[in-house]
């Protein structure tokens, strides 16, 4: 195989590639890319076995072929090249591909294709196309409402659900560690012949996907589609001559019901309207004294502000004053400082909403300027 490309080109490919090998494998093959130069397209593909990707482009192609060769080297190298054009020579007789440039000379030892892992071939599924950039947005917004590691793999996943409601289609991204919970909700216009499709994608490897379609926006990327099969989902991003395919399996796990008043209420005895960046700085003064421990943090909300403050710890305590709308009665919250902290990152107003059933009860919060956008946090007892 002999293969000429743009220098910048095989580095965007590389760095989107090599996210997808094996990082810990005992199988070699695993931590290769494979590339395919056939006619005058270029073929890339990656896999942990867990989340894979295939990208296509147009190439000058003198000389047809298939090898594997390890993404983390084969990146290092090119990312060290400054010429404008690459080739790429294959050796088969000595198992070498030479990476060779006006000035430089590489060689790697490659693995032949033939013992490459068979990529997941594309099935009927459920399919629906989204907007790249909310897509991105979403990601954002609920992400870190979950953790990697639970004792219910459901809880390290995010749910993606088309949903029919009375107002018309939803389309909702859920992620929840069982003691918080994030959602997302918008319109989704297109028609859809099912009450219901869920999948579950796990968090490390949405991670992985979030960065393709990072690369996919900045090319001015419009819309994704995405299949669901019942292994697999798959997203498809076709922007200028890219062609990219990045499928994840999915956690064959019902997820938790959570839309009910238990989870998150809708009926309320107190809601306060606040400040965010207020709120963060009082926040982040009195977890000095409870984040080795609990994270706890009080807010009582009067009726002329709000007071937080930490309990009495072996190092201390802390107490500030905030001003705050709180409407109907005073109550008191006991919540985990760290989990308000992580929505206020994300929220885009100026101000948020605070509503409070009773100290026992979930709090949710909504941030003014995108009504979509709802957290949920179970309250601690002090």
């Amino acid at each position: 195989m002999i293969v000429t490309l743009s220098t910048d080109k095989l580095k965007e490919i590389l760095d989107l590639t090599s996210r997808f090998v094996s990082r810990h494998s005992t199988l070699p093959i695993l931590e290769n890319v494979y590339i395919k130069g056939n006619i005058d397209t270029l073929l890339f593909k990656a896999t942990d076995m867990e989340k894979y990707i295939e990208l296509e482009i147009p190439a000058n192609i003198e000389s047809e072929g298939a090898i594997t060769v390890n993404a983390k080297m084969f990146l290092e190298i090119v990312k060290m090249i400054d010429d404008e054009q690459i080739k790429l020579i294959v050796d088969e007789d000595n198992d070498v591909i030479t990476i060779k440039t006006s000035s430089d000379e590489f060689k790697l030892k490659w693995i032949p294709a033939s013992e490459y892992v068979a990529s997941p071939s594309i099935e009927d599924g459920k399919q629906f196309r989204i907007s790249s950039e909310i897509f991105l947005k979403w990601i954002e917004k609920v992400e870190y409402a979950v953790t990697e590691k639970n004792f219910a793999p459901v809880l390290t996943g995010i749910l993606i659900r088309l949903k029919k409601e009375e107002n018309g289609n939803k389309l909702i991204f859920v992620w929840t560690d069982s003691f918080r919970l994030a959602e997302y909700k918008v319109d989704y216009v297109d028609e859809l012949n099912e009450e219901k499709i869920d999948t579950i994608i796990p968090k490390v490897n949405i991670w992985e996907i979030t960065r393709v379609v990072k690369f996919g926006l900045d090319k001015w990327l419009e819309s994704i589609d995405v299949i669901i099969s019942e292994n697999l989902v798959w997203f498809k991003i076709e922007v200028e001559d890219y062609k990219i395919f990045v499928s994840s399996i999915v956690i064959q796990w019902d997820f938790p019901n959570y839309e009910n008043e238990s989870v998150i209420p809708t009926q309320f005895n107190t809601k306060v309207t606040v400040d965010a960046e207020v709120l963060e700085k009082a926040i982040k003064k009195v977890l000095t004294f409870t984040k080795a421990e609990n994270n706890f943090v009080e807010i009582i909300f009067q009726t002329d502000g709000a007071v937080v403050s930490s309990w009495l710890t072996d190092i201390g305590e802390g107490k500030t004053k905030i001003p705050a709308v709180v409407d109907w009665q005073e109550i008191s919250i006991g919540i985990n400082g760290k989990y308000i902290l992580e929505f206020l990152k994300v929220v885009e107003g100026q101000q948020i909403n605070i509503n409070i059933v009773d100290s026992e009860r979930p709090v949710v919060f909504k941030d003014i300027l995108d009504d979509k956008y709802t957290y949920v946090v179970r309250p601690l007892i002090k």
